[in-house]
């Protein structure tokens, strides 16, 4: 292939969201993981804090330590390692400052950015997204752009804004590409989210899309078909409401969905309303 060639492929993979090189043959990480020296010390990895979100009433962790580059552990144990180190969690900011440094998190040192969580630490209601997006990634500043936006307008329809509203994300890294986690990377988050619940003590939490879906509910089928209901999860002693809706990416891709998102949105409102 010539120069023009090479470059142009490389321009298409970037922008189809390939940011990751892999052997033309498959490749066993484990074993490798299995069998590398214990004298041997991994490289460094390096975490550049996001600047300040003024409209967050709980900082963002002002920098993580530079920790050894995680080991690769298996799913069940990266899980069990995940539910050990969120149930330590005193409170939000010790949760936050626990996920930062939490070394089998996927997608950690794939993204500049650790965005947690924005919004008053004991709310009435608190929403939850899959993971920050481009415009998180470009800017720092965790729900912003056009889904920020697509939100803001949703809870204003209810008489709720980011003031009264928790907002928070299932991974705090932005996925390479933005794809959705597999089932076993929303089950490495989900200790971390369910423990969110648990600390913010909400009355309603919202889940957008599948990923909130699956690492708060336990719900591995379309949100579509769970739209309007009502699920009560208990988190350690905490019990809320809790409501299934489309993701933000799919709402703003198809406005049919927005006439659902409408109704439930009026059921929740009415619900906090009785609530007081």
């Amino acid at each position: 292939m010539t120069r023009e060639a090479l470059i142009a492929l490389l321009d298409w993979y970037v922008e189809s969201g390939v940011d990751l090189a892999l052997d033309d043959a498959p490749h066993d990480r484990y074993a490798d993981s299995a069998g590398a020296p214990t004298t041997a010390k991994a490289p460094e990895a390096s975490f550049v804090a996001p600047p300040p979100d003024p409209r967050s009433s709980q900082p963002a962790p002002a920098s993580r330590p530079r920790v050894d580059a995680k080991t690769v552990a298996a799913p069940d144990a990266a899980i069990r390692a995940a539910q050990t180190e969120a149930a330590a969690a005193c409170d939000l900011d010790d949760l936050a400052q626990r996920l930062a440094q939490f070394p089998h998190a996927p997608f950690r040192d794939m993204a500049e950015h650790f965005l947690f969580a924005i919004g008053p630490s004991r709310p009435k209601l608190m929403v939850f997204d899959a993971a920050p997006g481009a415009s998180e990634e470009s800017s720092g500043v965790a729900f912003s752009g056009e889904r920020a936006q697509l939100l803001d307008n949703m809870l204003a329809a209810i008489g709720q804004s980011r003031e009264t509203t928790r907002l928070a994300y299932v991974a705090p890294w932005r996925p390479p590409g933005d794809k959705l986690a597999t089932p076993q990377e929303a089950a490495i988050f989900a200790p971390f989210a369910q423990r969110h619940v648990e600390l913010a003590r909400p009355e309603i939490f919202l889940l957008l899309g599948e990923t909130p879906a699956r690492a708060l509910l336990g719900i591995n089928e379309s949100v579509s078909k769970f739209r309007g209901e009502w699920f009560e999860p208990t988190f350690g002693a905490h019990r809320s409401r809790a409501m299934v809706f489309s993701s933000l990416d799919a709402m703003l891709k198809s406005w049919s969905l927005k006439p659902a998102a409408w109704r439930d949105l009026r059921v929740v409102a009415a619900a906090l309303q009785a609530s007081g």
